[in-house]
């Protein structure tokens, strides 16, 4: 066979990618380190319920609840503390009453805000510096803002500590997702993108467990912080991902990754180098031209990829954590509550395993973010007097479920629809929308609840009509440029 006839057999396909398809001992471990790191990783995102739970304290033999929507005894210099949950709160350890308490929701803000920068910042330092140095680095920050918030001597400390945590867990979500996503070949992309979120949910339900034997939530925040530094030592036990590198144009690196992975698996491959070669030379035109986040809109598809998927993130982080916080009102005991959310959502990703092998990317969003809508318009027209009453929380769950579903469809959709040069950089961008969506959905949620749900629902249904403008990713190659 001639060079050229290999080289035209071989341009539309990524040699590397290729070898992905078929899964390997080396990936494995990829999908090990990646999936339980998420589950330290999702207790710095639900924290807060810890950190700041609602607490009551007496002043004169009167009682209060410490939140912002409800009565209490003020000006009151000595309270005492209703410590049956919670030993140790930020409320307890800074005192934060009366005309303090907007300091409780302030530090949601930071926390948030630090995510949503997290995002960002890691998305592109991501794709400039390498997925594998960077999820290391998001991990070791998550865990030393983390170690220093639960040393937090004043308030001022609290919130700048907890801003860069939330910096790192930004860091986090966009970094371990495109690791794995690249560790992957097209034909189990949609698995592992459903899977992905198991962890998540895992970790979400062990919360419960970990905050009930804790029961400072400083000692709790320092005991979910140590194991974030297990994995700032990924860096040098794992390879760096090898479609970021031959899409940097690291050639030499590309081959050496690929062949210690092989070494690895005990399988060599002797005909990596070769490969590699000739698909720089098939795609000498357009592989080797730098491109940046904002040269997107010099094409039009992308253009409309990029805003619509934008609207999709924010809707998703809106309506799923906004639908949560109703939901988590079902009960008064805070540690049955983690464990109850955590336990709605698990069907929908396992039932999203199942449908994103068999049905299209597109197909899979619209039908899951109409569903959420239309059963939050539903839980919206059905009357709070309606007997029985849990029928209206059911409805309520089923939503909730529809969006966590759309939630997983859009994080593989966002992967699939960039090239790899700027993937990070519109995932962080991407992840950036749904953290304001998580901003504001406590707003929306103090809307009287009528207004919230038809909030929430028509944010939804819109969403399932622009889902019509975006493109069928599945079973393709991910992208390597914008043409």
């Amino acid at each position: 066979m001639s060079i050229f006839s290999y080289i035209f057999r071989t341009a539309a396909s990524n040699p590397i990618e290729a070898r992905f398809n078929v899964i390997t001992k080396y990936q494995l471990v990829i999908y090990f380190v990646v999936f339980i790191s998420k589950i330290p990783a999702i207790w710095h995102i639900l924290n807060l319920m810890i950190l700041n739970p609602a607490m009551t304290y007496t002043c004169g033999g009167d009682t209060a609840r410490v939140r912002l929507v409800d009565a209490d005894v003020c000006p009151c210099s000595n309270p005492t503390w209703d410590k049956s949950v919670f030993t140790e709160t930020v409320q307890t350890r800074f005192g934060l009453i009366c005309e303090r308490k907007k300091e409780i929701s302030l530090s949601e803000t930071c926390a948030y805000g630090g995510m949503l920068i997290g995002a960002f910042l890691f998305g592109l330092l991501s794709d400039r510096f390498g997925r594998l140095m960077t999820f290391s680095v998001s991990f070791i920050l998550t865990g030393l803002a983390g170690v220093a918030v639960s040393q937090s001597p004043s308030m001022i400390a609290f919130f700048i500590f907890r801003f860069f945590e939330g910096v790192g867990a930004g860091g986090n979500i966009v970094t371990s997702f495109v690791l794995l996503i690249e560790y992957a070949g097209s034909k189990y992309r949609e698995t592992l993108t459903a899977l992905y979120h198991v962890p998540i949910n895992l970790g979400h339900l062990l919360m419960a467990g970990v905050s009930y034997g804790l029961r400072n939530a400083f000692q709790f925040q320092l005991a979910i912080s140590i194991p974030m530094f297990l994995f700032g030592f990924a860096v040098f036990f794992l390879n760096e991902s090898p479609l970021w590198l031959l899409t940097r144009n690291y050639k030499e690196r590309t081959v050496k990754a690929m062949q210690s992975i092989a070494k690895f698996n005990k399988k060599p491959d002797s005909s990596i180098s070769a490969d590699i070669d000739a698909y720089y030379y098939s795609t000498r035109g357009t592989r080797h031209e730098k491109i940046q986040l904002y040269h997107i809109f010099k094409y039009r598809r992308p253009t409309i990829n990029l805003l619509c998927m934008a609207y999709m993130y924010l809707v998703c982080g809106m309506g799923y954590y906004g639908v949560s916080q109703y939901i988590s009102k079902m009960s008064g005991k805070i540690h049955l509550n983690i464990a109850i959310s955590a336990l709605l959502v698990m069907p929908g990703t396992f039932v999203s395993v199942f449908l994103l092998n068999k049905i299209g990317r597109k197909p899979f969003l619209m039908s899951t973010i109409l569903l959420a809508g239309v059963f939050m318009l539903v839980t919206v027209l059905v009357p709070s007097n309606f007997e029985p009453a849990w029928l209206k929380v059911i409805f309520a769950c089923i939503s909730n479920c529809f969006f966590f579903m759309a939630f997983i469809v859009v994080f593989l959709y966002g992967v699939e629809l960039f090239p790899t040069q700027i993937r990070n950089s519109a995932l962080g961008v991407l992840s950036l929308l749904s953290r304001a969506g998580m901003m504001i959905a406590p707003q929306i949620n103090n809307l009287n609840p009528t207004v919230a749900g038809y909030v929430f629902a028509a944010l939804a249904l819109i969403g399932g009509v622009l889902t019509i403008c975006l493109p069928e990713t599945k079973n393709r190659e991910l992208p390597s440029t914008l043409q």
